[in-house]
């Protein structure tokens, strides 16, 4: 308990108040050297210098413009402004939270469109402490939610299906509509939830390098999952990036063609869960910054081919709704709600809820290293990986007790 008090008083919070989250190009000068002034303050105020070694991530964004610029290339600029500081930084610093964006060898971005507040909230944690963490809870793995599939819900949309025509003729073509939107939608959420990333996962990944449970756990995680989509190792030569972007493309599409009865379209929102497990090194040409590989080859075309809306009030509409529940619509305190709550602008519809990445220890000398990418539900953007942690730690300190 000791041992992990000392690392939690490592992490560094802070949270960036009053200034609009946006992309590098569209960001006034100002407003940077307002997000870095700030950040400075926390570390001052902290007594904190830039971290120096391998750190874990975790940015949660707060947008209100109207047209906001794609949260990956929000946390691009954020992940800039957070290494070196601009000129007009009166600082002696050659650092603010860390020296490069190459240290961040994981990362995790939450962001929500249509708040009434603009906010840049922070954490950073060192990744050795986190590996700790993750041995911490490894024992109490029962703990872990496991992979639940109901089978009733594919088997639900497979019967209406097959009954299409008898419930249209017997009810009407709009409670035909109504019930396959339920019941596509509850099979969506289930089959899309069963390949999150856990941290018993991580654990074995990133502490059992070398042993043979270890790489049996890695083909079972890479290579043996319907729900991951697994790709070759990243790009390390000049010209290599066309060939992986066509991969990307190639596999999305064998994905949803696989899986169209139950994913096409998408009525859930959906989150990104990547693990990056580089090449050898004497092979490793090019170390691609996480956030780089999201924002440069994946999320484009995970939009472009999947077509997935960024938050739980675009997955259906009013005509819907009065189908699935019209006497909800004519409540007067559900109209007094809908008036007041904080809807998400519709240039944002189509997007993701959030997404992280983990860069493993690299392949073995011979070896080949692997992208696994798993497109997973995800209503609220809320549970990620580093709360899964948090938690476990949290029920093992509650066991001492």
């Amino acid at each position: 308990m000791a041992q992990y008090r000392h690392r939690a008083r490592r992490r560094m919070w802070f949270t960036i108040e009053g200034i609009e989250p946006r992309a590098k190009s569209s960001m006034p000068d100002d407003h940077k050297d307002a997000i870095q002034r700030q950040l400075l303050d926390s570390l001052v105020a902290r007594r904190r210098r830039a971290f120096r070694g391998p750190l874990a991530l975790r940015l949660t964004i707060h947008t209100t413009d109207k047209n906001p610029a794609h949260s990956h290339n929000i946390a691009k600029n954020l992940l800039d402004l957070f290494g070196r500081p601009r000129r007009i930084l009166r600082t002696r610093r050659c650092a603010l939270l860390y020296s490069d964006d190459n240290q961040v060898h994981a990362l995790s971005v939450r962001c929500r469109h249509g708040e009434t507040m603009p906010r840049i909230a922070t954490e950073a944690i060192p990744l050795g402490g986190l590996i700790k963490d993750l041995q911490l809870i490894q024992g109490a793995r029962a703990n872990d939610s496991a992979d639940r599939f109901d089978t009733d819900a594919i088997d639900r949309v497979t019967d209406l299906r097959q009954d299409e025509a008898q419930i249209r003729s017997k009810f009407s073509d709009a409670a035909y509509e109504s019930l396959l939107w339920m019941a596509q939608r509850d099979a969506q959420e289930q089959l899309l939830s069963l390949k999150m990333l856990k941290p018993h996962d991580l654990a074995w990944m990133y502490q059992a390098q070398g042993h043979e449970i270890a790489a049996m756990w890695e083909r079972i995680f890479f290579a043996e999952s319907p729900l991951r989509i697994t790709l070759s190792e990243l790009p390390q030569e000049q010209g290599a990036s066309t060939l992986w972007k066509q991969e990307i493309e190639e596999k999305l599409r064998e994905f949803q063609t696989k899986w169209r009865r139950i994913v096409d379209p998408l009525l859930v929102p959906i989150a990104l869960e990547v693990v990056v497990k580089p090449p050898p090194p004497s092979r490793e040409r090019n170390l691609h910054d996480l956030d780089n590989v999201l924002r440069n080859y994946l999320i484009p075309r995970v939009v472009e081919i999947l077509n997935p809306v960024s938050h739980f009030a675009f997955t259906f509409g009013e005509s819907t709704m009065g189908q699935v529940a019209p006497a909800l619509l004519a409540n007067p305190r559900y109209s007094r709600r809908k008036a007041n709550r904080s809807m998400p602008p519709a240039s944002s519809r189509s997007g993701i809820t959030r997404y992280e990445v983990w860069r493993l220890p690299p392949a073995e000398e011979g070896g080949a290293g692997v992208v696994s990418l798993a497109v997973v539900s995800d209503m609220t953007g809320l549970v990620d990986t580093f709360r899964q942690i948090d938690d476990g730690v949290e029920r093992w300190c509650e066991s001492l007790i």
